[in-house]
């Protein structure tokens, strides 16, 4: 293995951390060359979620046929409360997990942290406070260059009771929805939204708010805040000079919710099968990951054109369904409808001219498009 140069990773994390887990269990030296000082600086300890409804499946089949240990937080999604902009709220349930909740940032039990542990455990070379270039690089996974989507989130530990709560208002999160999850003495508040972004942190007071008056929770004077960003385009290549381009690098992300973690980590994945088995990146992640983003596209369409009278419609239906995952899942699924919509979707929503998006030819949302949405009113 010493005669046989490294290969050198650009980023650590979910993405950058899969493919260098599946190349160091497969004999090959790897080097991890991170810029900041630790690993998941960029969050704050706070809850996320690995979604479960895009693919058949289960997570932890997905986690275990690419190797990756579950040491880090992983809790179950089987239940929710959905509230519409009118305040109705509706509770969901589930048969099986719609997602799995998981916890980023530096600290313990983070995925972040986890994925670092299994790496260094099968001998992957970690450096910090190293920024390698994309041309020097066989895998980029240097997170987004340019926001599609922007959230702000604050954590805090609690003793309140456990409840996962969502608020879908375009009203007060444009394109997006706010979010309430409490579990296991952690609390995460957040508001995500697809426009207006320079107005992220009035969104998210108007936000915390509204959730405040329809089920307060105590929110303590020691908080943490941070804002995360989604990355979203379409592609033929996510490859440049030899390098392979994944996660939030590529755009591989679903462009409905703004979920991004399982495909992170299956771009890794598939970058790391790509140089072990000398197989085209390209045709990889295009078999396996752009028909579902494609229909991401027509979804995040619908979502938004359908209004606040479109998401009460699917706060109703939520409910009603015997089984959220299985409902969820439709609407995952590529249908004939979806299809021709999409190139439609693509023609009106065209971005023309540069943008920041990486790393070449691509489809991207043009800013003109945003949904719009009334000035905001005086917190009350």
């Amino acid at each position: 293995m010493s005669d046989i140069a490294p290969i050198r990773i650009a980023g650590a994390g979910p993405s950058g951390f899969a493919a260098a887990i599946a190349l160091a269990r497969a004999g090959r030296a790897v080097e991890v060359h991170e810029a900041k000082r630790d690993v998941g600086t960029r969050f704050i300890g706070d809850l996320q979620i690995i979604e479960a409804a895009s693919e058949r499946e289960p997570v932890p089949d997905f986690l275990d046929r690419i190797g990756i240990a579950r040491n880090f937080y992983f809790r179950p999604a089987l239940s929710a409360t959905f509230f519409d902009a009118r305040g109705a709220q509706r509770e969901i349930r589930a048969a099986s997990p719609f997602g799995y909740f998981i916890r980023r940032g530096a600290e313990k039990r983070t995925l972040d942290r986890g994925l670092l542990a299994q790496a260094r455990e099968l001998g992957v070379d970690v450096r910090f406070n190293s920024r390698l270039a994309s041309d020097h690089a066989d895998i980029v996974a240097t997170g987004p260059a340019s926001p599609d989507g922007l959230a702000r989130e604050m954590t805090w530990r609690t003793d309140d009771p456990e409840r996962v709560e969502v608020y879908f208002n375009h009203h007060l999160a444009p394109g997006g929805y706010a979010y309430l999850f409490i579990l296991d003495g952690i609390a995460t508040f957040g508001c995500a939204i697809v426009a207006d972004f320079k107005k992220i942190d009035d969104y998210f007071a108007h936000s915390l708010a509204a959730a405040q008056r329809m089920h307060a929770f105590v929110i303590p004077s020691e908080t943490r805040t941070g804002y995360s960003y989604m990355n979203f385009h379409l592609k033929t290549h996510a490859t440049k000079a030899g390098a392979r381009y994944v996660g939030e690098a590529g755009g591989f992300q679903d462009y409905l919710f703004g979920l991004g973690i399982r495909y992170a980590l299956t771009s890794g994945w598939l970058a790391a099968r790509s140089i072990l088995e000398s197989r085209d990146f390209d045709e990889l992640w295009r078999a396996e990951l752009a028909p579902k983003q494609e229909t991401s596209l027509v979804n995040r369409f619908l979502y938004e054109t359908g209004g606040n009278f479109g998401l009460s419609m699917f706060v109703r239906q939520a409910a009603h369904a015997k089984d959220f995952q299985r409902y969820l899942s439709g609407w995952h699924a590529r249908t004939w409808w979806k299809s021709l919509l999409r190139p439609v979707v693509q023609r009106v929503w065209r971005h023309r001219g540069r943008c920041q998006h990486k790393p070449g030819e691509h489809w991207c949302r043009s800013r003109d498009t945003e949904i719009k949405v009334p000035p905001l009113g005086p917190i009350v």
